[in-house]
């Protein structure tokens, strides 16, 4: 891998809490916000398209909170890949602050399945594609 796919958000009202900082399952929706930006600008491949055929829902989820994000803040999500599995995928998450400073990991594991309403496989574990997978695999981290 050469350098992690970046995302930038910038944190809005409605992410924080009370407090004035991003309430804590915030982060999880940036890490899907920026698997489906990967999948355009890194994969290649349209997410909105890939659906057609395939889903990937997070089978497992977890993060670690360095410092806040507080709202206004320009962030990064940094996106690799820890390991591709037969039918699964683990992604690597990091979030930064403008100037680097470290804000938040996490990891996702996305299981892939067919994606065909009406159909016997509708939602049943497949195999990862293998265009997918030479695409995903130019992303992997160091030891995945």
């Amino acid at each position: 891998m050469t350098a992690p796919f970046r995302h930038e958000l910038t944190v809005t009202f409605g992410e924080c809490d009370p407090a004035g900082v991003v309430y804590y399952p915030r982060y999880f929706d940036w890490f899907h916000r920026a698997m489906e930006a990967w999948f355009d600008q890194g994969l290649g491949f349209p997410y909105h398209q890939v659906l057609q055929q395939h889903g990937f829902p997070s089978v497992r989820a977890e993060a670690d909170y360095k410092a806040p994000c507080r709202m206004g803040e320009r962030v990064t999500v940094e996106l690799g890949v820890g390991r591709l599995g037969n039918a699964s995928v683990v992604l690597e998450l990091t979030v930064r602050g403008s100037q680097g400073e470290l804000k938040a990991t996490g990891k996702v594991v996305v299981v892939v399945i067919r994606m065909d309403p009406g159909g016997a496989e509708h939602f049943k574990l497949r195999p990862l594609p293998p265009d997918l997978r030479e695409a995903m695999a130019r992303w992997q981290v160091d030891g995945g």
